[in-house]
């Protein structure tokens, strides 16, 4: 059969696809969009855009949704499940440019680069003698000092363990929360919670770890602590991080993904200026050249081996 494959978010173009096809592929797709760019579709590529139940249901050929990254959150698939339509995922494409960005904001929040970039250019602190340092605030850890706290130990995160443990820091792999075991390498959650100076985020978002870390987390934090989310949004409650850095509970957080994206000031509570210590990126810790090489590569064998009838990097199994 002569397939139709339409790419829902253009960020790049896909590899050409070696069996009968069509292809189109938009910049961006909206809600309200969505189902008719889909209808007729047999192939899905999607990056970031949500494929919701309507769509799925809509669309009465499709056969495959492909997720240009590791994460599926944005894809219903319940309903891919019902409908028989197989979803893929590009796993562990991004896993060095994701643990640099983190450990990129990490650096950034703990050596406060933009407070000290903010004294230069304001010309007049530093020359005042100890204004410069005044207005850094108390004395900053070095690596040796920091407990490293992984949340979220698949491939990325055994890379930021591998990466902190060669930078000199203690690493603690955190149990799930509200586990009943402890497993023997890993650290139960509420202790990692309260002896952790550093958090490196890396974990999926599902029912299990959604605000996964909440007012009562926070609270339990040492308060010099910091809090570094590359994994996904949702697993910080966004209300609840901006009261703990408003009042002080924590030493500062960087997130490079959020709740809602595009994150706005009319969605989300993190996209305001006035929150202390709080850095913030558009999604973009995946972003370098080896990601996109690695991505376009992993995207042009799910879909071909999928049309060949041997699916690979499988999180929903079709008819």
């Amino acid at each position: 059969m002569k397939h139709r494959v339409v790419g829902l978010d253009g960020w790049v173009q896909p590899l050409p696809l070696d069996f009968e096809h069509d292809i189109v592929i938009h910049d961006l797709t909206s809600p309200a969009q969505l189902v008719e760019r889909i209808k007729d579709a047999t192939i899905v590529y999607t990056a970031n855009q949500r494929v919701t139940r309507e769509g799925i249901e809509a669309a009465t050929h499709l056969q495959l949704i492909n997720c240009n990254g590791t994460g599926t959150d944005h894809v219903d698939k319940d309903a891919a499940r019902e409908h028989g339509v197989t979803v893929t995922h590009v796993p562990a494409q991004n896993t060095e440019s994701v643990a640099e960005h983190a450990f990129a904001l990490y650096y950034a929040l703990r050596r406060r680069v933009l407070q000290a970039h903010e004294i230069v250019m304001a010309s007049d602190i530093w020359p005042v003698g100890g204004a410069a340092l005044k207005k850094l605030g108390p004395p900053t850890r070095t690596n040796s000092e920091e407990t490293l706290v992984v949340v979220g130990y698949g491939a990325l995160g055994k890379y930021v363990e591998k990466t902190a443990t060669a930078l000199g820091m203690k690493v603690l792999i955190a149990e799930r929360k509200g586990a009943t075991v402890t497993r023997p390498d890993r650290t139960p959650f509420d202790e990692a919670i309260k002896v952790g100076t550093v958090f490196i985020l890396v974990a999926p978002l599902d029912e299990h770890t959604r605000n996964m870390i909440g007012e009562s987390e926070l609270g339990a934090m040492d308060p010099t602590a910091l809090i570094v989310n590359v994994g996904r949004g949702g697993v910080v409650n966004e209300q609840a991080l901006v009261d703990a850095l408003k009042s002080n509970k924590i030493g500062g957080a960087a997130t490079d993904v959020f709740e809602t994206e595009p994150a706005t000031k009319d969605n989300s509570p993190l996209v305001d200026p006035s929150i202390p210590n709080l850095l913030l990126s558009p999604h973009i810790a995946w972003y370098s050249k080896r990601t996109i090489d690695n991505t376009l590569k992993i995207m042009k064998s799910n879909v071909e081996n999928f049309v060949a009838g041997k699916p690979t990097n499988v999180v929903v199994a079709g008819r």
